[in-house]
This record gives C-alpha cells, sequence and structure tokens, in this order.
C-alpha cells in the first residue's frame, strides 16, 4: 500500500503545516477521538452538536501522530508542545478529505467497481 504524507497531503488540498514534519505519513484517519490509537491521524470535524476542531489535544493526547484542524487558532505554546506531531490547518475538513482521497485512488491503477441497490450486496 502506498503512503500518503504530509507533504502530498499539503500539496493535493488546500492546508497549512503549523507544526511537524512534511514527511509524516498519515494514516487511519479517524474523526473520533475516543477511537484513535497511536499512530492515527485525526481530522476535526465541525457537527452539529460537537466542534471535532476543538479535540485536537484530546486525540494528540490519545495517540495521534497528526491533526487536521479547520479554521481554528493554535497557540504558540500549544505548537511547541506538540513539535512533534504533524497539525495541519486546512479551510474545510471534508473538502480536503475528498481531495485526498481523490489523490490516493489516482495512485493505483486498478478498475473501480460500484455496487449500486438495496437488496443482496452479500
Amino acid at each position: 500500500m502506498k503512503d500518503i504524507k504530509v507533504k502530498d497531503f499539503i500539496n493535493n488540498t488546500d492546508s497549512k503545516l503549523l507544526s511537524g514534519s512534511e514527511e509524516e505519513i498519515l494514516s487511519n484517519f479517524k474523526k473520533d477521538t475516543r477511537e484513535i490509537q497511536k499512530g492515527d491521524t485525526y481530522v476535526g470535524i465541525k457537527g452539529e452538536k460537537v466542534d471535532g476542531n476543538t479535540l485536537y489535544e484530546e486525540a494528540l493526547k490519545n495517540g495521534a501522530r497528526a491533526c487536521i484542524i479547520e479554521n481554528i487558532d493554535i497557540s504558540k505554546d500549544v505548537l511547541e508542545k506538540y513539535k512533534d506531531k504533524a497539525i495541519i490547518k486546512v479551510e474545510n475538513s471534508i473538502e480536503a478529505l475528498q481531495k485526498i482521497a481523490k489523490y490516493k485512488r489516482e495512485m493505483y491503477d486498478i478498475p473501480v467497481i460500484g455496487i449500486t441497490g438495496s437488496v443482496r450486496k452479500n
């Protein structure tokens, strides 16, 4: 499987690296801090009740190697505290994920098969 590095993410989305290395590998994208495992990439998504972007520190404490956050400001103290973690700021988390999914798909030269309908998809 081909890796996506922070630099690939930045080059294919409208984003900015706030801390960490461009060589860091992004994997196991998760939007729920309770599901974060060591090495995962946390994606902050603003919901109706909770703004997941404000939970990035919890994700980092839970073992996330990288965080993708949407339009929030982070103090210099926090950036210094997590300087070994990749923190990426995007304009829109959902659009960034769509763009990186398109990029990932284009990395492989295999056919795509779509299955439609609602009965017997096993």
